[in-house]
């Protein structure tokens, strides 16, 4: 916790931290009120699944785009516009009573998020003081679990007021952020100098391709990454259905068990505060990445012995530790990796990428509303398919550096 105080006490990480936590509160208020405004003035049919999938189409389309110009112009100068541009779009949604303006409205600010999110992800490593890597992570972690914790609850009691004050407040967090992230360009920018030229755009994906040749190692990160995020997008309707169907409670109750994932990462995070150097005394970060991977995903898949949702919370809060490990590991280790330079470029890409296999996760849950599969087989193949990848990496690692490499 030493470490952590002293990171607080850094003005140039305590400043992205604070930035980082508003954003964030900000997002999930709009993640959490947007459905009910969008139900509230056109429905909850079509019209709402589109305003969700419209805030993750952009990203898709404009990675290289972003990976470019974050690369050129610098990550906090661009995200801190993008930000701007958001908080601008996001006071206006109330006032958006055409259907085609409001998804006009989403598309816009999911096509600024490209900018926002790998920018803000490259920004970790150049704010955090050299040795202080993993207290940076776990403290970010936490950052990003109280915001998805306390973000939805803000945003539906906020809208009660209405859906102008209401929006005019999460708009207000993310200016506040903007602005608070622009000020980290004064001291140093994390992008290379000499101005934006066309040329950055078509750079990035050439240089996205060359960084993952030229270290096996970040190939192995990504993998994990992504086999987590198909897993993350199935466990919610599982975790839906299975409070329904298993443990018969009602579909309020189902909320314990999302409670019970956000204690557990907590707990991770502070453990992980606590224990972070004695962790890295034990092994080096990406081989901790692994291996708490493997025990996130047994813990996971550990949930088809649960019978009730007290057995369920419990797994679900256990498997969280590891989880917020793993996350807080991976980040330390891509940063030893990868210099700061190339990291808006990395996250540029591999981002939209998530997202697309976090979607996928949500879809595969269409093999269980068909009747293809059984619920306990459905969940039993996306554990397997989220844990199993990790093993050649781990394999692999052992092979050419030994439990004692980078």
């Amino acid at each position: 916790m030493s470490e952590w105080k002293t990171l607080l006490t850094t003005p140039r990480f305590r400043a992205f931290w604070v930035a980082l936590l508003v954003h964030n509160l900000g997002s999930w208020c709009v993640i959490a009120a947007l459905p009910i405004l969008v139900a509230h003035q056109f429905g909850v049919g079509v019209e709402l699944v589109l305003s969700l999938g419209l805030r993750v189409l952009p990203k898709i389309v404009l990675a290289p785009i972003a990976g470019g110009l974050l690369r050129a112009v610098g990550a906090a100068r661009v995200s801190s516009s993008a930000l701007v541009g958001m908080a601008g779009l996001t006071a206006l949604l109330p006032w958006c009573g055409d259907f085609l303006l409001l998804q006009g409205a989403i598309l816009t600010i999911g096509a600024l998020d490209v900018f926002v999110t790998p920018g803000v992800l490259a920004l970790r490593g150049p704010v955090t003081p050299s040795g202080l890597e993993m207290a940076s992570n776990t403290l970010c972690s936490v950052a990003d679990r109280l915001a998805k914790i306390i973000g939805p609850i803000i945003g539906g009691l906020a809208v009660l007021a209405g859906f102008v004050p209401g929006f005019l407040l999460f708009a207000g967090a993310i200016l506040l952020a903007a602005f608070t992230i622009a000020r980290l360009q004064v001291t140093r920018d994390p992008g290379p100098a000499g101005g934006f030229r066309l040329w950055h755009l078509a750079a990035a994906p050439v240089e996205f391709i060359r960084m993952l040749r030229a270290d096996p190692g970040l190939v192995g990160l990504l993998i994990c990454a992504v086999s987590y995020m198909v897993m993350l997008g199935g466990l919610r309707p599982f975790l839906f259905w299975a409070n329904r169907d298993w443990y018969g409670a009602s579909d309020a109750a189902w909320t314990g068990l999302l409670a019970a994932q956000g204690g557990g990462a907590l707990v991770g995070a502070l453990l992980s505060g606590l224990f972070s150097r004695t962790m890295l005394r034990w092994a080096p970060a990406y081989a901790l990445t692994l291996f708490s991977g493997l025990l996130e995903g047994g813990l996971h898949l550990a949930l088809l012995l649960a019978e009730t949702s007290e057995q369920a919370m419990v797994l679900l809060a256990l498997a969280s530790i590891p989880e917020i490990i793993s996350t807080a590991t991976w980040f330390t280790a891509f940063q030893q990796r990868v210099p700061a330079a190339g990291q808006a470029v990395f996250f540029s890409f591999a981002a939209p990428l998530w997202d697309c296999l976090f979607v996928a996760g949500i879809l595969s849950a269409g093999f269980v509303a068909s009747g293809s599969l059984s619920l306990a087989g459905y969940w039993a193949a996306l554990s397997l398919i989220s844990t199993l990848p990790i093993l050649p990496v781990l394999v692999l690692y052992r092979l050419r550096r030994g439990w004692g490499g980078p």
